[in-house]
């Protein structure tokens, strides 16, 4: 230290009083993280809890409508029943189906479930992401090492869908276990039909998810109305 020039000393009244202060304000952080964290598991459990009501009628008629006509193109135009452009099909069109009842879900989420819209949509995704994930894994599975066998994905894919609505089935509305039985029951009768000539039709995928969305969408419908 310069000549003359001595060091700020510190009572100890002060230094307890600064040591205090910063306990004090660790323990108030503490205690708001704990506060959201729990205000968090409590939105997550009324998610999980309550029936969602995002699904739009419209939305899932319209897709079923899709696959009606998707499957109606590929079985008069040359060559859409061949696996590339068939599948190829039908990605699509789960992909815009995806895309009208994901936009119809964000809308109505909103306005049914206020400030839990996002916590009941995010429950709502999750149910269907492993089935969707999956999905995909089994087609490109099926691509790259087993092509000649490419014929069970179709009915694959429909149980599936199946696992998907019973696993969300609790938080649907009510009979949505119908619709779960429907592409259960169609998944397998498709496997059933196809295991003879091991070949591609699109009414295999056409028709089951054309009338099981119209269901849902009624099912849907009705509840909307009763809510």
């Amino acid at each position: 230290m310069a000549a003359g020039v001595s060091a700020p000393r510190h009572k100890p009244a002060q230094i307890c009083a600064r040591v205090l202060f910063v306990t004090q304000t660790g323990c108030a952080m503490n205690d708001l993280d704990r506060a959201l964290a729990d205000i968090v598991e409590i939105k997550s459990r009324l998610a999980r809890s309550s029936e969602f009501l995002g699904l739009g009628p419209a939305a899932l008629a319209a897709s079923g409508a899709l696959a009606f006509f998707v499957a109606m193109a590929q079985s008069v135009l040359p060559g859409a029943a061949d696996p590339t452009p068939y599948f190829a099909g039908w990605v699509v069109t789960a992909i815009a189906a995806c895309g009208l009842i994901g936009a119809e879900m964000l809308r109505r989420g909103s306005h049914h479930h206020a400030g839990l819209a996002d916590q009941m949509i995010r429950e709502a995704v999750l149910h269907f992401v492993p089935a969707g994930v999956t999905g995909a894994a089994l087609l490109a599975f099926f691509v790259q090492y087993a092509p000649a066998d490419l014929w069970l994905v179709p009915g694959l894919w429909l149980i599936l869908v199946s696992l998907g609505i019973f696993a969300a089935a609790r938080s649907l509305p009510p009979g949505m276990i119908y619709a779960g039985a429907w592409y259960l029951l169609s998944g397998f009768t498709v496997l059933l039909l196809a295991a003879n000539t091991h070949a591609l039709n699109p009414w295999a995928m056409g028709i089951p998810f054309a009338l099981g969305q119209c269901g849902i969408a009624l099912l849907v419908h009705r509840a909307t109305e009763a809510n």
